[in-house]
């Protein structure tokens, strides 16, 4: 046989055996997510100087108490001495990969504009599976409520927000903490009431568990897979709970949403505002089109671009207006 024929047999049942393995158990995909989402540092947005001279930081790698690995968090809040509205921030990843130091950042440009931000880590799929991350997100907020003179908060105007999975995770707790169904679904004891929820921030994520796969975001589906155990997840009880559109009532929070047209999720979009608008809820959306560089996923941390830089300043409108 020759040698070129032996390398090609050899490449056929390489190629098979990643099928086989993957087809059966999410190891490979879960190390492939992990490679792509490690040393992703975010962008660090032009007048940085000027940011880091607007704040301070209280707390970093601060652990919030979690029954679970992986809870820590860092605190940044603008300088002075009143309280401040407090924004708990939830990294992207498919909930499989990179951390909240991605996010440092633009966590510390929103600190900026004159507020509070807790940026968290949570455990990673598929060792964390659908709620846990749900759950550490409430414990945050339980050790952040603890804690409101030391890290300068004002407990009544409180944002949660996130992008990518760290948006779906963002959705899913303002259902927590406006629809009591679904809260006695998930479980725990809420840290804040409803009233002190002043909205939620939803960067280019994902809402429909249902159209989903159809995005043909890569990866996606493998990790859902990860978050539920099951990989044909639709119609699971995990994958129900996870379908943030269909649990949206009058009662959801108000809403701040973004994403670019070239991004994947934009469909994913579109469905958040149709439902929130269904409801009746109050949504600030902005879903730029591309003139120059391509908007794709988590445009809005690239704070180096004029889209990023557009998204920043309608979330600080929508922000300001929360607060009062």
């Amino acid at each position: 046989m020759h040698w070129w024929m032996i390398v090609l047999v050899i490449l056929v049942l390489l190629v098979a055996g990643v099928k086989i393995v993957s087809a059966r158990s999410t190891f490979l995909q879960r190390v492939f997510i992990r490679l792509i989402c490690s040393g992703n540092a975010g962008v660090k947005p032009p007048n940085y100087e000027a940011v880091l001279a607007k704040i301070d930081t209280l707390a970093m790698d601060a652990s919030y108490g979690s029954a679970f690995d992986n809870g820590v968090l860092d605190v940044y809040a603008a300088k002075g001495g009143k309280p401040l509205p407090l924004i708990v921030y939830a990294h992207g990843g498919y909930y499989v990969g990179d951390g909240k130091r991605s996010f440092s950042y633009y966590c510390q440009a929103l600190a900026a504009r004159g507020y509070v931000v807790a940026n968290i880590n949570y455990q990673l799929a598929p060792e964390g599976q659908y709620p846990t991350q749900m759950l550490q997100v409430n414990e945050a907020l339980h050790f952040l409520m603890e804690r409101t003179e030391q890290y300068r908060i004002d407990p009544q105007k409180i944002f949660i927000g996130g992008d990518s999975a760290g948006a779906h995770l963002s959705s899913q707790m303002g259902l927590y903490y406006a629809n009591p169904d679904f809260q006695s679904r998930i479980g725990g004891e809420p840290a804040i009431a409803a009233d002190q929820l002043r909205g939620v921030i939803l960067h280019c994520g994902y809402y429909n568990i249902d159209t989903l796969r159809a995005t043909g975001f890569p990866l996606i589906a493998d990790s859902v897979w990860m978050m539920t155990g099951e990989k044909h997840y639709e119609g699971t009880e995990a994958a129900n709970s996870m379908n943030t559109v269909a649990w949206v009532t009058a009662d959801y929070p108000a809403t701040f949403i973004d994403c670019g047209d070239k991004d994947p999720f934009l469909s994913q979009a579109q469905e958040m505002i149709a439902a929130l608008e269904g409801q009746g809820v109050e949504v600030v959306s902005f879903l730029p089109t591309t003139t120059k560089f391509p908007l794709m996923h988590e445009f809005q941390v690239r704070l180096n671009m004029a889209e990023a830089q557009e998204a920043m300043e309608r979330l600080a409108g929508f922000l300001g207006e929360r607060s009062k």
